[in-house]
């Protein structure tokens, strides 16, 4: 027992206690000692944790050292935990957007009071920032960001046997004026 309290204090200054809890529940259930649940829980724990944060299969396989149809396979068999644990990052950074939409506000202010400060930001970073903020409010009402249009005409194809069929004509226009001079 000692010895999986010194892996469970290693996990935790690296992982969420929550994830080498859910590993070792998962082990638990599994009968197959071939999962990496067994064999290396703590890696488990830490390549779930990356992949509820949205980490990539290949960025989580080069900082863990496990290749990616093991990542895979933790992946499908936790399923429902990394949905739940998504759900909840979702959650922290809906909050820390908004404390940062304050602070731009803030930050707004107080260059509305300081022309000189104002003046010391370019204006592409001013428009970058007016230009996503507009795409995240458009987006949270629930309006289109990007609208597609589509438009019905003649198609390449089409328009080249418009043209083939044109240039038939004019060729059969020419012999006949050419037989009717010859017959003249």
């Amino acid at each position: 027992m000692a010895e999986r309290k010194s892996i469970t204090t290693e996990l935790a200054e690296e992982v969420p206690t929550e994830w080498w809890d859910e590993v070792m529940e998962r082990a638990r259930t599994i009968g197959d000692k071939r999962h990496i649940e067994h064999w290396n829980p703590r890696k488990a724990a830490k390549a779930l944790w990356m992949l509820a944060q949205g980490n990539s299969i290949l960025g989580i396989s080069q900082q863990t050292g496990l290749d990616r149809q093991t990542i895979r396979s933790l992946s499908w068999r936790h399923t429902d935990t990394l949905e739940t644990k998504r759900k909840e990052f979702s959650k922290s950074c809906a909050l820390a957007a908004e404390e940062f939409t304050d602070l731009i506000f803030a930050r707004a202010q107080q260059l509305h009071e300081n022309p000189e400060e104002l003046a010391k930001i370019s204006p592409d970073k001013l428009a970058l920032t007016v230009g996503i903020m507009l795409d995240k409010s458009t987006q949270l009402a629930g309006m289109a960001s990007t609208i597609i249009e589509h438009r019905k005409g003649t198609s390449i194809s089409d328009a080249a046997l418009i043209i083939a069929e044109a240039r038939a004509r004019i060729a059969n226009k020419v012999k006949v004026v050419t037989i009717e001079a010859e017959l003249a």
